[in-house]
């Protein structure tokens, strides 16, 4: 009996060991997540400030183009032989058309309107790279109520 009851006092002691060492592993886990979560916020934060600026410019330049009398877009696309590019205010016509975005038409591709891309994308299984490539363009144009390229897609 001796021997059955020294086994039982080291099964014991070996299973408050191992159970004090799991609990502490999973605090130092648990803080180690903290620590990348406060790091993701901090690029996060970082990350909104700069398309904040950069949309900032965007419509500076865009304003000081239409005083000018020029006109060019600011959006992401892929050559397609054949067809002019579209502008970015179709584009946010289409998106809205299609229930992706709600900003303003501005002719600005900002934070809204790539995330909205993207979405758009991702709904209809286009590779959701935010770039109105010909995939993209061929099944977003489904959305636009005029034919013409005047930019006023309502």
């Amino acid at each position: 009996m001796n021997n059955k009851s020294l086994v039982y006092a080291v099964l014991v002691c070996f299973a408050v060991a191992s159970l004090s060492g799991c609990s502490s592993a999973q605090k130092k886990r648990d803080e180690e997540v903290k620590g990348i979560k406060t790091k993701v916020d901090t690029l996060e934060s970082k990350v909104e400030g700069i398309e904040s600026k950069q949309s900032d410019a965007e419509r500076a330049m865009a304003a000081k183009e239409a005083e000018a009398g020029t006109a060019s877009t600011n959006i992401s696309t892929k050559d397609r032989p054949g067809k002019d590019q579209e502008s970015i205010k179709e584009i946010q016509g289409c998106l809205r058309n299609a229930g992706f975005y709600d900003g303003k038409i501005d002719g600005v591709k900002g934070k809204q309107t790539r995330k909205a891309i993207r979405e758009f994308q991702k709904a209809n299984g286009l590779t959701p790279d935010g770039v109105v490539g010909k995939k993209t363009w061929e099944v977003l144009c489904k959305y636009s109520q005029g034919s013409g390229s005047s930019g006023d897609v309502k």
